[in-house]
């Protein structure tokens, strides 16, 4: 691994850090978005370059000697190595959106389990080892960013869930007879959204108001604009020019849905993809990379989703927002293509750790990101009881996933009813 100084358009320098994989025989450059987005700042120091530099080179060889250890008997199997390679190309394919987070689990715990543990290249036999499994899942499936940590329990679930695909595969292509599916861990032991993790209204104008008065008007924009609406980080942060309406809504289920429940709006925005990487969102030439959005498989007007602005406030400042961008799109500084200006590119780790310091001084516990979706989700289907608005709104494909949000909101509304002024009265029995 080596550091590079590199230089601005205005003079200044600053460091970047190249390493080398082994594994695909490539580069790759640690740049100017992830230093600061890791380290809070441009490195511009020799010294300081040379102390990140010897904590990303021990880093990186010891994930090396991880893959290494893990990748071994798959790279010495010339027919594991073929299957894989026809998962991959499968994957890639039935899953554009998803199918590194597959290939993730499979090459990196899967495998290993089966291969290494069981030393059963055998995939008929597979079935009989689901149980034992399960329990290094448990007990011995580590992190490999953290060996010293266990991966999550959504993370096993995934585990099994790659090991079904893979398995399923190899029964269509007829390399096995036949296979039983391995059973996922129930639902009650994976993490479930409580009423702590719902945002009230206060508590998003509190720490919006604390953030401007520290001079973080895009950070609370962000914040904002991810409570309102439901989005995604990644989709919030790929939200661009092109993506900013004034006037009707032109959707004409959802334009009769906020006419049904009477909800004012002030524009709407429409999204048909996020952009490939969470940060470091444009390519060299200017381009923002994008892929489609969640559980879709392509980018196209049929898979778009519309959102309306309900928050004047919200409106008001993405319009501003908005206007600034738009001084760069006549200047062409990016192209001709309206898509590749966004609004909220600059939003990294930096921003995240300043709401979580906003939380803190507010006294307010900190909810993450995520959570502003959760949050408008429960208000949505608890106020409106409608599904079909809600899935619209959020993109959810069934009604299965707004059930818990319908129960977290009849819970709110009754710690509400005991926490009121008047506190619990007797029930009349006249």
């Amino acid at each position: 691994m080596r550091k590079e100084l590199r230089t601005n358009k205005d003079g200044s320098s600053y460091y970047t850090f190249v390493y080398y994989n082994s594994f695909d025989g490539k580069r790759y450059r640690l740049g100017k978005e992830y230093v600061k987005g890791r380290f809070g700042k441009d490195i511009t120091e020799e010294g300081e370059a040379d102390q990140i530099l010897a904590i990303l080179s021990k880093e990186v060889d010891s994930l090396s000697n991880e893959m290494q250890k893990r990748n071994g008997l798959k790279k010495e199997d010339y027919h594991m190595g073929f299957l894989m390679q026809t998962y991959s190309d499968y994957q890639k394919k039935a899953a554009p959106n998803s199918y590194r987070n597959n290939l993730h689990y499979i090459r990196y715990y899967v495998f290993p389990f089966f291969l290494e543990e069981k030393k059963c290249s055998n995939l008929e036999e597979w079935t009989y080892h689901y149980d034992d499994f399960k329990d290094w899942l448990e007990n011995s499936a580590y992190k490999l960013q953290n060996p010293d940590e266990l991966i999550a329990f959504g993370s096993k679930n995934h585990c099994i869930k790659s090991l079904n695909t893979f398995m399923r595969l190899m029964l269509r292509k007829h390399y096995i007879n036949n296979f039983i599916t391995c059973p996922p861990f129930p639902d009650y032991r994976l993490k479930t959204r409580s009423i702590d993790d719902v945002i009230e209204i206060d508590e998003m104008e509190k720490v919006y108001s604390y953030l401007r008065s520290q001079r973080q008007d895009l950070t609370a924009l962000f914040f904002r604009l991810l409570y309102f609406t439901g989005f995604r980080f990644s989709e919030a942060k790929g939200l661009s020019l092109a993506d900013i309406f004034n006037g009707e809504l032109e959707h004409e289920v959802l334009s009769r849905k906020m006419q049904e429940f009477d909800i004012e709006y002030f524009g709407y925005l429409v999204i048909d993809s996020q952009p490939k990487s969470k940060y470091a969102i444009r390519s060299k030439i200017g381009k923002i990379l994008r892929k489609p959005l969640k559980g879709e498989k392509t980018i196209s007007e049929r898979t778009a989703r519309v959102v309306p602005v309900i928050d004047e406030v919200l409106w008001k400042a993405l319009a501003k927002r908005y206007n600034a961008i738009l001084k760069s799109y006549k200047k062409k500084i990016w192209g001709s293509d309206p898509k590749d200006y966004v609004l909220f590119e600059q939003i990294n780790t930096v921003d995240t750790r300043n709401v979580i310091k906003a939380f803190n001084e507010l006294g307010l516990s900190y909810r993450s990101w995520h959570c502003h979706r959760h949050s408008r989700a429960t208000y949505l289907i608890g106020r409106t009881g409608d599904y079909l608005l809600t899935r619209m709104w959020l993109g959810h494909k069934s009604n299965k996933m707004l059930e818990k949000y319908n129960h977290l909101y009849q819970a709110i509304s009754r710690e509400s009813k005991l926490k009121g002024e008047e506190g619990l009265k007797p029930i009349d029995l006249s």
